[in-house]
C-alpha cells in the first residue's frame, strides 16, 4: 500500500477528485523513535488502510498542514475512527493543524495549533518552517532529518509525467503553469501571495535546510537535490 522512501518514511498516494479533475494527493507517514507514528496530510480512512498504518507502527500524531490540507479531516473521519472505532486502542492520539484550520472547523478535535517550534513529541525528528506571506494556506513546511528529505503540501507540484490525466485534468494543469513540468509553482497558489518579501523568506529558510529528497502534496517525490529544485522553482519571486 505504501512507497517507502527511507527507513522509517513512507507515502501513499490517493486519487482527489475536484469535479471531473483528478489529480491525487499524498500523505506521509514517518516512524518516531518511539514506534508511533506521525501522519501528515491524511488521505481518506478506510479499514485496509487503518491495519496497513498499524503494521508500521502506532497512529499517533495526524497533521493537516496547510488549510487547504483539511480537505478529508470531516469526509475520511479519521478522528472518529481514532475516538469511536477503529483506532480507539490509540487513545494517546493527537491533531495538530496550522493556524486557521480549528477557526475554519470547530467541529474538528483538534488538539493543537502548529508554529515554527515543532512539539516536543517529534522534535528530535523533524525542523519545520511556518510559510509566511500566504493567509490564506498558512501551509508548513516539515524536515524529516534522518532521510534529509523535505514534505511540503502546495508550494510546489511535480508532475513531469502524464501518468494517465483525463482531459479536464490535463486542461486545468495547464492553465496552473504544472502540466509536464518538473517541480514547478502553480499559477493558482502565486494569487495567494499577500506578502511576496515573507514568501520569499520563507522559502530562503526551507532551502537552507538542504535538503536531498522532497514529497510533494501533489505529483511524484523527488528523490535527489531537492533543494537546489525548490531553488529554481522559486528563482521567479525576487524582492
Amino acid at each position: 500500500m505504501f512507497t517507502q522512501l527511507a527507513p522509517t518514511l513512507w507515502t501513499l498516494a490517493a486519487p482527489l477528485h475536484l469535479g471531473p479533475v483528478c489529480m491525487d494527493h499524498t500523505m506521509t507517514i514517518a516512524r518516531l523513535p518511539d514506534g508511533q507514528l506521525w501522519i501528515h496530510s491524511p488521505v481518506a480512512y478506510s479499514p485496509a488502510l487503518g491495519q496497513a498504518l498499524e503494521a508500521l507502527g502506532t497512529p499517533a500524531h495526524f497533521v493537516a498542514p496547510s488549510i487547504y490540507h483539511d480537505l478529508y479531516w470531516s469526509e475520511c473521519s479519521i478522528e472518529e475512527a481514532v475516538r469511536e472505532g477503529e483506532f480507539a486502542a490509540y487513545p494517546q492520539a493527537q491533531f495538530y493543524a496550522v493556524s486557521g484550520v480549528r477557526e475554519e472547523h470547530p467541529e474538528l478535535p483538534f488538539t493543537h495549533v502548529l508554529d515554527k517550534k515543532p512539539p516536543s513529541e517529534w522534535s528530535d525528528a523533524f525542523a519545520q518552517v511556518p510559510v509566511g506571506g500566504m493567509p490564506k494556506l498558512n501551509e508548513i513546511a516539515f524536515l524529516h532529518k534522518e532521510s534529509n528529505t523535505a514534505i511540503i503540501t502546495d508550494l510546489v507540484f511535480n508532475y513531469d509525467k502524464d501518468p494517465g490525466f483525463n482531459f479536464a485534468t490535463r486542461c486545468s494543469l495547464k492553465v496552473f503553469g504544472t502540466y509536464n513540468r518538473y517541480c514547478g509553482v502553480s499559477r493558482l497558489l502565486r494569487t495567494t501571495f499577500a506578502d511576496k518579501s515573507a514568501v520569499r523568506r520563507s522559502v530562503d529558510e526551507i532551502i537552507a535546510w538542504d535538503f536531498s529528497g522532497m514529497v510533494v502534496g501533489h505529483g511524484r517525490p523527488i528523490a535527489d537535490n531537492g533543494s537546489a529544485a525548490l531553488r529554481s522553482a522559486y528563482d521567479f519571486l525576487k524582492v
